[in-house]
C-alpha cells in the first residue's frame, strides 16, 4: 500500500454497514472506496473523518481497474480549526465538495493542483480576513491547473466575452455562450485575485452570484461531463 494525502469530496450510503467514499488524492487523481462503518468507531468518528474537504493521510492498495479502492489506515492530515464551525465557511465548504467532485470526476495524479487545493483550505480555514470572494477565487485559480484559464487578451469596454472560445470579443459569437459587457468587465479583475487581494474586489450580491454563475457556466463547456450541482441553491441562499 502508498501514503498518500487526500481531499474528501463526496460520502454516499452504500448499506447499512458501509459508505462509498469519493477522493482527490495526490498521488492518484480522484478515486472512491468502499469503507465499513465499524471501521470508523462510534458515530462521531464518522462525520469527523470523511468531514468535507477534510485532508487526510490515507494507506490506498491502488489498482487502475477496479471502481473502489482498497483503504488502509486512514487519519486525519491536519484538523480545521474554524472551517466546520463557521457557518459562511461550512456552507461555502459544502459547494466547493461539490464543485470539485464534479470538475474532478476524470483527474488523474496533478500534484500542482492538490497542493494549491490544500494550500487555499488552509489559508481559508485560517483567515480572519473578508472571504465573500474566496469561492469565486478558488474557482478561476484552478483553471490554470486544468488547462483551461480564460484568456483576457484585447479586453475593452463594451466588449463581450465568449465563454467557449475563452476571449473578449466585439461581436456577440452565434453560438450564444457569452457574457454581456457589464460582467465581463469584471473577468480580468478575477484572474487577478490573490490571496491578500480578494477581499479588494467589491462586489454586490446579484454581482457575486452571477459571477458564481458564470464560472460554473465556464466549466460546463470546458469540463466535460461536469453537469448540474446539487448544492447551488445552498449559495443562491447565502447571497439572496
Amino acid at each position: 500500500m502508498q501514503t498518500t494525502k487526500a481531499i474528501v469530496l463526496r460520502t454516499l450510503k452504500y448499506s447499512d454497514t458501509r459508505i462509498v467514499v469519493s477522493l482527490f488524492t495526490e498521488s492518484h487523481g480522484l478515486v472512491s472506496a468502499l469503507v465499513r462503518v465499524s471501521h470508523l468507531g462510534r458515530s462521531g468518528g464518522r462525520s469527523a473523518l470523511w468531514q468535507l474537504l477534510n485532508i487526510v493521510e490515507v494507506n490506498v492498495d491502488y489498482r487502475s481497474s477496479v471502481d473502489f479502492q482498497k483503504l488502509g489506515e486512514v487519519q486525519i492530515s491536519s484538523p480545521w480549526r474554524d472551517l466546520p464551525y463557521h457557518p459562511f465557511k461550512a456552507s461555502v465548504a459544502m459547494f466547493l465538495a461539490d464543485f470539485l467532485y464534479h470538475c474532478l470526476r476524470g483527474e488523474g495524479e496533478n500534484r500542482p493542483l492538490f497542493s494549491f487545493l490544500e494550500n487555499s483550505l488552509s489559508w481559508f480555514d485560517e483567515t480572519n480576513d473578508a472571504i465573500a470572494n474566496f469561492h469565486l477565487f478558488l474557482m478561476i485559480r484552478m483553471t490554470r491547473f486544468l488547462g483551461i484559464w480564460p484568456g483576457i487578451d484585447g479586453y475593452a469596454e463594451g466588449k463581450v466575452y465568449d465563454l467557449k472560445n475563452s476571449c473578449f470579443s466585439s461581436l456577440m459569437p452565434a453560438h450564444g455562450q457569452y457574457v454581456e459587457p457589464c460582467e465581463a468587465s469584471l473577468i480580468p479583475s478575477l484572474l487577478r485575485m490573490d490571496y491578500s487581494t480578494m477581499h479588494l474586489l467589491k462586489l454586490t450580491r446579484n454581482e457575486r452570484r452571477h459571477m458564481l454563475e458564470i464560472l460554473l457556466r465556464y466549466y460546463q463547456i470546458h469540463v466535460p461531463g461536469f453537469g448540474e450541482l446539487q448544492s447551488m441553491d445552498v449559495l443562491r441562499e447565502l447571497f439572496s
